[in-house]
């Protein structure tokens, strides 16, 4: 074989070969952005409860009986990208289900910013901004003296939180210092207590045991920790103390390695706690 016949065959398979890359990548990449189509690449086809898409990441709640799971989705490979899927998960007291849906409604959604949920009963993607506005630190001290406990979180992106008083529960997207959602705990009857959580997107309940705490009734803060509930993540209040950043954890997943985050504690008396929460720098 002569060496233009060579030369011709290499160029030609350098071609079809750099065509498919091509190709495979652009499937890649628009799948990646059609969420109905990355939720079937993924088998993720029922039981979502909340969706949201920013640049190269997908975040996915799905929801089934007793348990959150959180999808952090990415595309990785630089030459032919790939979806990848990393999941989390926590145990939940609230029966989120009336909030959930299967991924055939996503069909021909027309935009993916802000949150993709399901508002009065249809799958929709609502920006931000056309949310309710969120609560501050201080409206949610006063919001339930009837109350066992109140809680509220917010951040950027939608992650799971957990305590030990409430369980797990979603975060929807909010400033710092405020929250789009509401969690209750009241008391429901000799054995139970019911939580209420209240959403952009509806009110789920469910229930847990006792607990021994008292109602909220009036709760005031000393002026010198004023200063901590702007910058704070969340907060958690009950009868005898109101506690910054209730679960630190999953605000340092957030941060990544070489951050710190403090979970204050602030008691009845005026006495306040901080604990030092953080990953290591493990890249210096």
């Amino acid at each position: 074989m002569g060496m233009r016949k060579i030369a011709a065959l290499l160029l030609l398979l350098f071609t079809l070969t750099a065509s498919w890359i091509l190709w495979e990548s652009h499937e890649a990449v628009s799948c990646f952005n059609s969420p109905y189509c990355m939720t079937e690449h993924l088998n993720i086809t029922d039981h979502i409860l909340i969706m949201q898409h920013n640049g190269n990441e997908w975040r996915i709640v799905t929801y089934t009986t007793g348990k959150l799971s959180l999808h952090r989705i990415e595309l990785s490979g630089s030459i032919i990208p790939d979806i990848k899927d990393s999941t989390k998960s926590v145990r939940t007291h609230i029966d989120y289900s009336p909030l959930t849906f299967e991924n055939n409604a996503l069909k021909g959604l027309k935009g993916t910013i802000g949150l993709i949920a399901k508002f009065n009963g249809s799958v929709k993607a609502v920006p931000l901004k056309e949310l309710q506005k969120p609560l501050t630190c201080s409206e949610l001290l006063k919001l339930c003296s009837s109350c066992k406990l109140v809680l509220g979180e917010g951040g950027d992106k939608v992650r799971l939180g957990y305590t030990n008083l409430t369980s797990g529960y979603l975060v929807v997207p909010s400033p710092r210092g405020s929250s789009r959602f509401v969690l209750e705990i009241k008391s429901y009857n000799a054995t139970k207590d019911a939580i209420i959580a209240k959403y952009p997107m509806g009110i789920v309940k469910g229930y847990t045991s006792k607990l021994n705490l008292p109602p909220i009734e009036n709760t005031s803060l000393p002026a010198n920790v004023s200063q901590y509930l702007e910058p704070a993540w969340g907060i958690l209040i009950t009868g005898n103390e109101v506690v910054l950043n209730p679960d630190p954890w999953s605000i340092v997943e957030e941060l990544g390695e070489c951050r710190t985050v403090y979970k204050i504690t602030i008691h009845n008396n005026g006495t306040i706690e901080k604990t030092e929460y953080g990953l290591p720098c493990w890249r210096r």
